[in-house]
């Protein structure tokens, strides 16, 4: 059975390089990290150690009927995606997320193969510390692999894993995209050492502001524009919170 927190759409991706596209969300519940500013918590605070970790502090509850952990098998899911849309007939994009979603790959398989097998295009987004599973990889059309700074608050042996980030490079599917936030000279800086370690193309890199409203978001992004386009870096805004703000069934 998959733990999954939300499923949801149709929205348009707000993040990374299929940002403004339309698609379908597979929100998977749990984590093996602990961001500070994590604007999914939802998916994995629901202790008072793991809520003590996010700015917020806010402790959620593990069994809240929106947000919360329900237990799901595949055609669990595929009835929750077609209810919200015809996937079987009219294919799009779905992004399963998190959370983080290669904690569960092997209960993935099921669902992604099925979604491909008509015509889905799977994207994945993951904090890359859990490489691909080949049964898994096989059905991903895109990984967005977003590796954590010291922003984050996460040790760095935990949040970086250079050899996992590297089997995503090998994928030829994946991109990186790197959460900054307003002291962004700082976090570029550590972006550009962790490119040169992975080996990872710049042109195939995106830097995005931390925010969970428009102000904060554009202000960040505005500042750090120029310092990123000038490594060939991309820039992702984040699209849903300018169009509806933190409401996380968009």
């Amino acid at each position: 059975m998959l733990r999954v927190s939300q499923v949801f759409g149709p929205a348009v991706q707000g993040e990374g390089p299929a940002a403004g596209r339309h698609c379908l969300f597979v929100r998977t519940f749990g984590c093996n990290l602990e961001c500070s500013w994590c604007d999914t918590a939802y998916t994995w605070a629901v202790t008072d150690h793991k809520a003590a970790k996010t700015r917020s502090g806010v402790k959620y509850d593990r069994d809240d009927p929106a947000l919360g952990q329900k237990l799901m098998s595949a055609q669990d899911v595929l009835a929750s995606l077609g209810a919200l849309w015809d996937v079987e007939r009219r294919p799009t994009i779905i992004v399963v997320s998190g959370g983080e979603p290669m904690m569960q790959q092997r209960e993935l398989v099921p669902l992604v193969e099925q979604l491909a097998g008509w015509g889905a295009e799977i994207h994945v987004e993951t904090a890359g510390t859990i490489a691909p599973w080949a049964a898994f990889d096989r059905h991903i059309a895109q990984y967005t692999v977003s590796p954590k700074l010291a922003n984050s608050s996460n040790p760095l042996s935990k949040r970086r894993k250079p050899e996992v980030l590297a089997a995503f490079r090998e994928t030829g599917r994946a991109w990186l995209k790197c959460v900054i936030e307003p002291d962004y000279e700082r976090d570029l800086e550590e972006v550009d050492d962790l490119v040169q370690e992975v080996g990872f193309p710049p042109s195939r890199v995106m830097v995005m502001p931390e925010g969970s409203d428009s102000h904060s978001t554009l202000m960040t992004a505005r500042a750090m524009a120029d310092a990123a386009l000038q490594r060939g870096y991309g820039l992702s805004l984040r699209t849903h919170v300018l169009l509806w703000g933190d409401d996380p069934s968009r």
